[in-house]
């Protein structure tokens, strides 16, 4: 199997579903490309943001897509890395590029669960609901460009139990079989 990329704005459970995918597949890895440049760089997406600024995680970012895709595997992306049009060509040439799509409503929510450092670009709009609310909204209109690219859509509203989890890994393999 050709490997699967996961594409999407913060928040809408590329991860989460990524994981189920990995866990209900035999022979299927999980790869976050977040947390594989974390590993590599030794220190948080939040830090890299922080020290040597949103560029230079980019380019961590786009080494590293490069590296961990591979049959067998699927990636969850970080939100930006499709915006870099040499990654998005490359995925759509090297896989399957879905683009997980959840309301804003739910996009907010999930990023008020998440501790804080973990989203930066997110984080200064915590305490404002309505800047939280723009901001999602100005991010995915820039984005959408992006995003509409990949080969397929699929509606990730429904990711935050268990039970919804396991119910949209099952719609998901429907949809790229």
């Amino acid at each position: 199997m050709r490997p699967l990329f996961l594409i999407g704005f913060m928040a809408v459970g590329k991860t989460t579903l990524g994981r189920a995918l990995a866990a209900r597949c035999p022979g299927m890895r999980f790869v976050d490309l977040d947390a594989e440049v974390e590993a590599a760089e030794g220190c948080s997406v939040g830090e890299i943001f922080a020290t040597r600024g949103e560029e230079a995680f980019r380019a961590l970012e786009s080494d590293m897509l490069r590296r961990v895709a591979a049959d067998g595997c699927v990636v969850a992306c970080g939100g930006g890395t499709p915006c870099r049009p040499a990654n998005m060509d490359f995925m759509l040439g090297a896989g399957t590029v879905v683009w997980l799509q959840a309301s804003p409503g739910r996009v907010a929510a999930r990023l008020l669960e998440a501790p804080e450092g973990q989203r930066p670009l997110a984080d200064r709009y915590r305490s404002d609901p309505e800047a939280l609310a723009a901001f999602i909204e100005r991010m995915e209109a820039e984005r959408a460009p992006h995003y509409s690219r990949a080969h397929l859509t699929f509606d990730a509203d429904g990711l935050d139990t268990a039970d919804e989890v396991e119910e949209s890994s099952r719609r998901f393999l429907e949809l790229i079989s």
